[in-house]
């Protein structure tokens, strides 16, 4: 750990640093959980005052001065007095040159890099500033920081504050920011005490009640599922008319329901047509800051909840929305259970190629309308440039001064843009319809346009089938759901047939999925069937001396007895944190670079001892040695210019 540590400011995490701290070693620390910001500056900038307002920001803050390890099982958060100041990057010469680079490439990448950085949870700081000089009027600041010490609201918080110190640092007046009644190590205790005081039971109970029997999502897919999250992805803005969101707002008013209620149950009719199941989930968020003192902290208290809707043929759009509010009510009504505690309690065994509970995340942001003042400087804030995804699908709508805007950031491994695109589109004509007919029945609604193919897209494998045998050339085909609709692309539907243009539509009874590409595949083409259960352990004991050690500690860690070599530690009552502390007690022990992902893949005594034998004792390195990537890029360019 780098920095002068405060020995005495050592605490337990809260429930979510330790899921985000799992999830940081699952993805082997390759930067997918950073949380990145660009903010264009124009006008007289004063660098000392920015460094200066970055400071102070670290001072208030002290998550943005801590670091993670696990200790005798737990981990722990330890706040030092490092302040990471300001770095600077002078382009003005370079960019000066007779013939410079392109600036506007030249800022994406960098960006880009310090983006795509990963941090070290150990190390000290998790946060970094980096200026870059493009002109005396003109410049470019990233933010980066990562998610186990920051959350959106967090962002906001940040960028308030250094508006606020740098003003007051060029002005000499007060930065009137309020003291902090508390820090976030203070929110973290107050959690562990509630989790083990037994506050949690109520909730729990009732957690359990709600997703009894929970079902998978299966969405149809372009591509098979991997056998492990990559976290590639690629983000697809999805237009929101004003009008159209307003016409929502007041159906939503009139059954007492939110905006982002009604966004979400067009979503989940979007949903329920692409997978045929009336039984519903998909995650949500919340600000984790129900208590009034936590509102001007920084730190990661946003919490997960899981929105699980019934929506059936019969209904109507008014109905679904209706069975859309009340899931939410009950969910942020019974939101206090942290996110970890509810997985760990659903139990079942844990698969490295998917989140636990659910596979797509719909979530609503605002974003605050008031604009980034400081004297003398123009700030425009943007969102840097990833290709990351957590999950198979998230769909953020962004409610910035009243305006609405919406995007997808799906999995690429799973599926291609035209398809997500598509999926945007039957959202958008559900929200329509929602708006303006909420009492036509679901089995009515068309989320798609007719779409016609030729005889020659057919694939191979359907070429031969009774029902498809002497089609003329001139023929058309159509694709359609079960309620006669067009399917929209992406979606499982029948293909219907005509033999001549102007002819009848026949059903041919053949099951295929029109691609957003405009190809046809034979059906089923979707994510593969989720994996059973592994079979109840024939608990054979362990064998060997590593596999005895290995099960001892699983019995340490797990509370049980009598574990064989093929338990698999999930189902014997293991979650994420435990699965971090095992995977760090196997580190010191047999001095093995044994990855969470490695140990996902077979979970049990005997998997876990071949891991290690096959494991390189070559410490993986961190990215300490990358620190200085964005410094390399330019140095190289100035030589390149030199050498010119």
């Amino acid at each position: 750990m780098t920095g002068r540590t405060v020995s005495a400011l050592v605490s337990d995490a809260s429930y979510a640093q330790a899921r985000m701290y799992f999830l940081d070693e699952l993805a082997q620390r390759t930067g997918v959980f950073t949380v990145a910001r660009v903010l264009d500056l124009t006008g007289d900038l004063d660098p000392a005052a920015l460094d200066a307002a970055v400071r102070g920001c670290v001072r208030r803050h002290e998550s943005l001065r801590t670091c993670f390890r696990v200790h005798e099982g737990q981990l722990q958060q330890i706040v030092t007095d490092h302040e990471p100041g300001l770095r600077i990057l002078d382009l003005r010469t370079l960019l000066g040159r007779d013939t410079p680079p392109d600036e506007q490439d030249l800022v994406a990448e960098l960006a880009r890099q310090e983006a795509a950085e990963p941090f070290d949870l150990r190390r000290v700081p998790l946060l970094r500033t980096t200026l870059i000089r493009l002109t005396d009027q003109r410049a470019v600041l990233l933010l980066t920081l990562h998610h186990i010490v920051a959350d959106a609201w967090s962002l906001d918080l940040l960028l308030r504050e250094l508006a606020a110190l740098y003003r007051a640092h060029v002005t000499g007046a007060p930065d009137g920011l309020p003291e902090l009644p508390l820090q976030y190590a203070d929110f973290a205790a107050w959690q562990q005490r509630a989790g083990t005081s037994g506050a949690h039971d109520r909730l729990l109970a009732h957690w359990r009640e709600r997703l009894r029997d929970l079902p998978e999502l299966p969405l149809p897919t372009d591509r098979p599922r991997p056998e492990q999250l990559s976290y590639r992805g690629q983000e697809l803005s999805v237009p929101l008319d004003d009008r159209l969101a307003g016409r929502l707002g007041a159906l939503c008013r009139e059954e007492e329901a939110s905006l982002f209620m009604g966004l979400l149950a067009g979503f989940y009719v979007a949903l329920h047509r692409y997978s045929g199941r009336a039984d519903l989930t998909v995650g949500g968020t919340t600000s984790g800051r129900a208590r009034p003192e936590t509102q001007n902290v920084i730190g990661s208290f946003v919490n997960m909840v899981v929105l699980r809707t019934m929506v059936r043929d019969d209904h109507t759009l008014r109905d679904v929305l209706r069975a859309t509010a009340e899931t939410c009510h009950d969910a942020y009504d019974h939101q206090e259970l942290p996110f970890e505690r509810l997985v760990a309690a659903h139990g079942g065994a844990r698969r490295a190629n998917r989140n636990p509970l659910f596979q797509i995340v719909f979530q609503m942001i605002a974003e605050p309308d008031d604009e980034l003042s400081v004297p003398g400087l123009g700030i425009r804030m943007r969102e840097a440039a990833t290709s990351v995804t957590t999950f198979d699908l998230v769909c953020t709508v962004t409610n910035r001064a009243g305006r609405l805007s919406a995007t997808l950031d799906y999995a690429t491994e799973l599926w291609d843009q035209d398809t997500v695109a598509a999926l945007g589109h039957a959202w958008q004509r559900a929200l329509r319809d929602l708006a303006e007919r909420p009492d036509r029945p679901l089995r009515d609604i068309a989320l798609a346009e007719e779409r016609p193919y030729a005889p020659d897209v057919l694939p191979d494998e359907l070429r031969g089938d009774a029902a498809l045998a002497e089609l003329p050339a001139d023929a058309v085909l159509t694709v359609r759901d079960p309620y006669g609709h067009p399917a929209p692309p992406g979606a499982v539907g029948e293909l219907f047939r005509r033999d001549r243009p102007d002819g009848p539509a026949r059903p041919t009874g053949v099951a295929v999925r029109s691609r957003g590409d405009g190809r046809l595949t034979a059906a089923p083409s979707q994510d593969a069937a989720p994996a059973p259960a592994p079979e109840p352990s024939d608990n054979t004991a362990p064998v060997g001396p590593m596999e005895r050690e290995l099960a001892a500690l699983w019995e340490e860690l797990l509370g049980c007895t009598g574990v064989g070599r093929h338990d698999n530690f999930f189902q014997c009552g293991g979650h994420s944190l435990l699965a971090t502390v095992l995977i760090t007690h196997v580190q010191e022990r047999y001095g093995a670079d044994v990855t969470l992902e490695a140990f996902f893949r077979q979970p049990t005594p005997a998997g876990l001892g071949e891991a290690i034998a096959t494991a390189s004792d070559a410490a993986g390195k961190t990215g300490a040695a990358g620190a200085d990537e964005l410094s390399a890029l330019v140095d190289a360019l100035e030589r390149q210019g030199d050498h010119a």
